[in-house]
């Protein structure tokens, strides 16, 4: 092999030491992250990017064979605007090399400028000062060159100096650049792939030398400006980062532009075989997803709420950051008052997969329910999603209090259990209580363990007063129907059918443990109403309720019913009516009204310093 023979091997090991030389920088990446949102994880999305191809991608000698398996994994890991990007110039690469199992440098040359125009192309509206304009220079400094020289160190030697230049640029290309006093963080990661190359490209093109380079890697850094980064508050026009992965795609992606670019801005349609892409920001992701979903296969989806990140990234609440799910029911508003970090957790049905809440709401899933014989799903979040948001949370606060859905009633317990050893190794900075319960109570439990956070509770504090909480929180839910429990497995079908022949209006809440248990009953709509009056009035006339809250299956003016009667009862207005999550609403089933309640405590000295009366209405 010589220095003017480029084949996959050198491919192979440039990318393992790119992504080295990447991965080292994240952190930082993260912090000077403003463009286009300042939601602080360009680090994480480049790097996660990467570690996909490197993860799956295999050595060879044919160039065309390794360049086309890194275009294939890139474009199923490509994560956020530079992830996107890099995906795209990658498919470029792989495209333009045709199926050359070697290149001369004037054939690389020829490649690499010509693969730029993916980049460009895959946005909807290409900005300089961006990872794309570090890109097309180096590019085009990598052509030159090879008309120039015909040894592969030099070429690149030439062209990362160019690289360095176009990142320092970067700052009088995006006005928010200079005013934050940072270099683009997309255009510094790429420097920073650039820069593990050239630690392979310092010793020469040989095996040895790559898997030595690799092993003693200490390249040399891009350009910083760690004195100035101020990061300045930054307006987020669409509130979720949404990205689609298809397969079998029946529109082109100039069509899927036309559809989309009404319904947000940052929109790239990357392609890499048969799959396609999807980043967009926008309000309404299951508008984006409703419209795919009729053209193409859904393998993947995800929706990142960019305000809460800005949000915790510029100024968190507190030390401790408080994690959720999906199933817990809290309106947004006091989601994002509390900075309450919420996971969505996924519901499959017949091909179709969604994320509770952001793929797919509530009134869109009660329209299925109505129409559909078939019953849904859920799934436990995997494991890499579970561990990005541990990253993102603990590289902004010290510690996570995880409070998600009661470990009897689902997996998602364990999950983040299971995924917060590797965090708690070297100290315990991720608990994960078991709530025992959900919907409701589940929310109130939450909100008031985030006001606690927010008013200066340490870490111990918070877990001791969760723990404490959940023992005095209940729920009580009415349904309307048993049919989907009967469907769901949660009850058994000769009882189903009794309660429907008796006319039966079940009331369902759980024990200490979080099991679901059968309360009560009714005959009537009226009868179920003096039964839950009688529940809160021996809640009531027992410890007495602190707080409550109204939750309903498509139901808003029966729940308001609801509410008008407890307050009646208590005196008190509920702290928040909201809908129910749609995974609550698969056994459930329109028409149900659910209330959680928090009994007050014996003795009210236990954490009343840490809450405030914020969440009332």
């Amino acid at each position: 092999m010589t220095d003017t023979a480029i084949t996959g091997y050198q491919i192979y090991h440039g990318f393992l030491s790119g992504y080295l030389s990447l991965s080292r920088n994240r952190d930082y990446l993260n912090r000077i992250n403003v463009f286009p949102v300042a939601d602080g994880d360009t680090g994480n999305n480049m790097v996660r990017t990467l570690k996909t191809i490197v993860s799956g991608m295999r050595s060879g000698r044919s160039a065309s064979r390794v360049m086309n398996r890194i275009a294939e994994l890139s474009i199923v890991g490509a994560r956020g605007n530079s992830g996107m990007i890099l995906s795209q110039f990658f498919n470029g690469l792989a495209v333009s090399m045709e199926s050359r199992d070697t290149l001369s440098p004037l054939h690389f040359g020829q490649v690499v400028r010509d693969s730029v125009t993916f980049a460009y192309e895959a946005l909807d509206d290409p900005r300089e000062g961006t990872i794309l304009s570090v890109i097309r220079q180096w590019a085009d400094t990598v052509y030159r060159e090879s008309r120039r020289q015909n040894t592969l160190p030099g070429i690149l030697s030439a062209a990362l100096k160019e690289a360095r230049r176009a990142l320092e640029m970067t700052p009088r290309q995006l006005q928010i650049l200079e005013d934050n006093s940072v270099l683009d963080a997309g255009a510094y990661g790429f420097v920073s792939f650039l820069e593990g190359i050239d630690t392979i490209k310092e010793r020469g093109f040989t095996p040895f030398s790559i898997r030595r380079s690799i092993h003693d890697y200490s390249p040399e850094p891009a350009l910083r400006f760690d004195s100035a980064v101020t990061h300045q508050a930054s307006e987020v026009s669409f509130r979720y980062c949404t990205e689609i992965l298809m397969d079998g795609c029946r529109i082109s992606a100039r069509e899927i532009k036309r559809r989309l670019r009404v319904r947000g801005d940052s929109l790239i349609v990357g392609e890499a075989g048969s799959k396609v892409r999807v980043h967009i920001h926008c309000d309404r992701p299951w508008e984006v997803v409703k419209i795919l979903s009729s053209k193409a296969r859904i393998l993947e989806q995800k929706a990142d709420d960019m305000v809460l990140q800005e949000a915790c990234s510029r100024k968190p609440l507190s030390k401790t950051a408080i994690l959720t799910d999906s199933i817990a029911d809290i309106p947004r508003e006091l989601l994002d008052r509390y900075q309450i970090h919420v996971l969505n957790l996924k519901l499959s049905w017949d091909s179709e997969e969604y994320l509770d809440r952001l793929t797919i709401t509530p009134e869109q899933f009660y329209r299925l329910q109505d129409k559909r014989t078939s019953f849904p799903g859920s799934s436990i979040p995997d494991i890499p999603t579970v561990d990005a948001l541990y990253r993102f949370l603990l590289d902004r606060y010290e510690n996570i209090l995880v409070l998600p859905v009661a470990a009897s009633l689902s997996g998602t317990w364990q999950q983040f259990k299971n995924c917060a050893v590797r965090y708690n190794r070297e100290g315990e900075r991720i608990r994960v209580v078991d709530t025992a319960v959900n919907s409701a109570a589940q929310g109130l439990l939450v909100l008031e363990t985030a006001k606690a956070a927010a008013g200066g509770m340490d870490f111990d504090q918070l877990t001791a007063f969760a723990e404490s909480l959940k023992k005095r929180t209940k729920i009580y839910v009415s349904v309307s129907t048993l049919k989907f429990m009967v469907r769901g497995g949660r009850i058994k079908p000769l009882t189903g059918a009794l309660a429907s022949l008796l006319h039966l209006k079940p009331i369902v809440s759980l024990d200490s443990e979080g099991r679901g248990k059968a309360f009560d009953k009714a005959f009537t709509s009226k009868g179920l109403e003096k039964k839950i009056a009688s529940l809160v009035e021996n809640t009531r006339d027992g410890k007495g309720v602190e707080r409550f809250a109204v939750v309903h299956a498509a139901s808003p003016s029966r729940a308001e019913r609801f509410s008008a009667l407890v307050s009646g009862i208590l005196g008190k207005k509920a702290d928040y009516t909201t809908s129910i999550s749609p995974i609550v609403g698969m056994h459930s089933g329109r028409g149900a009204v659910a209330i959680g309640l928090i009994e007050a405590e014996e003795d009210a000295g236990l954490g009343s310093g840490g809450r405030d009366s914020g969440g009332g209405n």
